[in-house]
C-alpha cells in the first residue's frame, strides 16, 4: 500500500528520444511522472527506425537539454550503447 491507495501504475521509456518531449508534456498537464531509461552514450545523435514498413525517427535527446527535458521525471541509465543483448558473449 503507498499513500492509501492498493494499486499504482508505473510509466517508463526507453532510449531518450526527442518524441519523449511530447510524452513528458502530456505527463505533465496530468501531472504524472515517469521514468525515462538514457543511453548515455547516444545522446544526440540522430537515428531511423523502421516498424510495420515506415521511417520512423529516432534521434535523441541532445546531452545539453537532458536536464531541462527530464526535469519532472526520473532519469535512469540504460546502457552506454543500447546492445542486443542475445548477440553479446555471457
Amino acid at each position: 500500500m503507498w499513500n492509501g491507495k492498493l494499486k499504482a501504475i508505473t510509466f517508463s521509456f526507453d532510449d531518450g528520444v526527442t518524441q519523449d518531449i511530447r510524452a513528458i508534456e502530456i505527463l505533465d498537464k496530468y501531472g504524472l511522472k515517469a521514468t525515462f531509461n538514457l543511453n548515455s552514450s547516444l545522446l544526440g545523435l540522430d537515428a531511423q527506425l523502421e516498424r510495420n514498413n515506415h521511417i520512423v525517427d529516432h534521434n535523441k535527446i541532445g546531452i545539453s537539454k537532458v536536464k531541462e527535458v527530464y526535469k519532472n521525471h526520473e532519469v535512469a541509465s540504460h546502457t552506454l550503447v543500447h546492445p542486443t543483448l542475445t548477440k553479446q558473449n555471457d
